[in-house]
């Protein structure tokens, strides 16, 4: 078969079930799914009876259950088609062609093993929908060098991406936060010509409560700490990097560390090489808004980050409030 659909499931049987409608809609029809499925209960298995894939579907509880992203991993393993396309329970093909067009993304490029589309980007708590695609100076730099991708992910969600099974790589289990960032640049790194297309083919919600990402957001251990293991990776060359550069001054401006030390109270271990990182400990606060040609989107999204967990949490309730018209 051509390929093979990757779907590690747990619960959110709401999100699931217009995922696997979104597959039932394809015009590309080569294909198998495999679901593998870390719920507690039977939720999963019951939904799946209302579809009818037939032999397509191939469906594996977890018992216990895997977690992220040890469930991913399971369910590359057992795909057996040319392609590989990962698809989180909760995203979704936004078109009937979006299958069929991933697949050529790889058959018009046989010297590429990895190749990916832009997001339609659902912030759930606001409401509010964008797209998400690489410029073409990310895709510029990605081309030039994957450690690009420490400033910021501009290939966006795993279900974006579809990749040939002989050049598939497992994710790192220690990873939660960057573990796409991570599979990318190793991906990337074992051969670094990648298909894209600009147009968005899925959607993937933002911002959600369910998501392990939120979960992950704000905790400096394990952003600096997951930071750290994917710097390892990079060589001498890729470390003098600009953009890495730069995505270390992002974090240390975030989390508004000036000092080496403070790392490791945090029990972030650090490069020996301690000339690298003292430069950019001297960060500066506005710094990230002097770029040329930012819009006030691009704006809004760099100071994001950068605005307390807490008062994001308060403006979350207060747009929430404001959409079921409680206030």
């Amino acid at each position: 078969m051509k390929v093979s659909i990757c779907i590690p499931a747990y619960k959110q049987v709401e999100f699931l079930r217009e995922t696997l409608r979104s597959v039932e809609a394809q015009d590309f029809t080569d294909y198998e799914i495999i679901v593998t499925d870390d719920s507690p209960d039977e939720s999963v298995y019951e939904l799946l009876s209302e579809f009818s894939f037939g032999q397509k579907l191939r469906y594996e509880r977890n018992s216990p259950a895997l977690g992220s992203p040890q469930n991913w991993n399971k369910a590359l393993r057992l795909a057996q088609g040319d392609y590989i396309k990962i698809l989180h329970h909760d995203d979704h093909f936004i078109r009937r062609d979006a299958l069929g067009l991933f697949v050529k993304l790889l058959d018009s490029n046989p010297d590429a093993d990895f190749g990916f589309c832009a997001t339609l980007v659902n912030h759930v708590d606001s409401g509010i929908k964008r797209i998400h695609c690489a410029t073409t100076q990310q895709l510029d730099a990605l081309k030039n060098d994957p450690a690009s991708l420490f400033l910021g992910n501009c290939i966006g969600a795993p279900s974006t991406t579809i990749c040939r099974r002989t050049a598939s790589l497992e994710y790192d289990t220690r990873m939660k936060w960057l573990v796409d960032v991570d599979y990318y640049f190793r991906m990337l790194s074992q051969n670094n010509v990648f298909a894209f297309t600009s147009e968005a083919l899925i959607s993937t919600p933002t911002n959600a409560v369910h998501q392990v990402t939120e979960v992950c957001r704000d905790d400096i251990q394990i952003e600096l700490g997951e930071a750290m293991l994917l710097f390892q990776r990079f060589t001498p060359e890729q470390r003098e990097n600009p953009l890495v550069k730069r995505g270390w001054m992002n974090l240390f401006r975030r989390f508004k560390i000036r000092k080496l030390s403070k790392l490791k109270a945090y029990g972030v271990s650090f490069s020996s090489d301690r000339n690298y990182f003292r430069p950019l400990l001297r960060w500066k606060r506005w710094a990230l808004l002097l770029e040329p040609r930012l819009t006030a989107q691009k704006i809004f999204y760099r100071l994001y980050p950068h605005v307390p967990a807490s008062l994001r949490r308060f403006l979350k309730i207060v747009i929430s409030q404001r959409k079921t018209g409680s206030l």
